[in-house]
């Protein structure tokens, strides 16, 4: 359909900058944001090596959940006491609450 709207589409940040990057380079006037193109650059790959390693730790806390999850469905929750249950799963809590707070300073 020609009048369908399309989504809208957000380019990474990554995109941005090599489109930045490309514009200095074919105009020469803008030599004095290289500085700062350079500055963002740096930040920008920081950005993806922590947001790669908040994935990873969101991960493996989510596979763990998911395994206690199991565990506790397969097990007879009669038998369990409330501090063996705790002792499950504040670990979990303890990491969750950790990336949460990693990725509120990357905010």
């Amino acid at each position: 359909m020609p009048n369908s709207p399309r989504p809208h589409h957000t380019p990474s940040l990554s995109t941005l900058l090599f489109q930045l990057k490309s514009l200095r380079q074919q105009n020469v006037s803008l030599q004095p944001i290289e500085p700062l193109l350079q500055q963002l650059d740096a930040y920008c790959e920081h950005f993806h090596h922590t947001a790669h390693l908040l994935s990873l730790e969101l991960g493996q806390v989510s596979s763990a959940l998911s395994a206690l999850a199991a565990m506790l469905d397969q097990s007879n929750l009669d038998t369990l006491e409330c501090e063996q249950v705790y002792c499950l799963l504040e670990p979990f809590a303890r990491r969750l609450q950790q990336t949460t707070i990693q990725m509120q300073e990357l905010a």
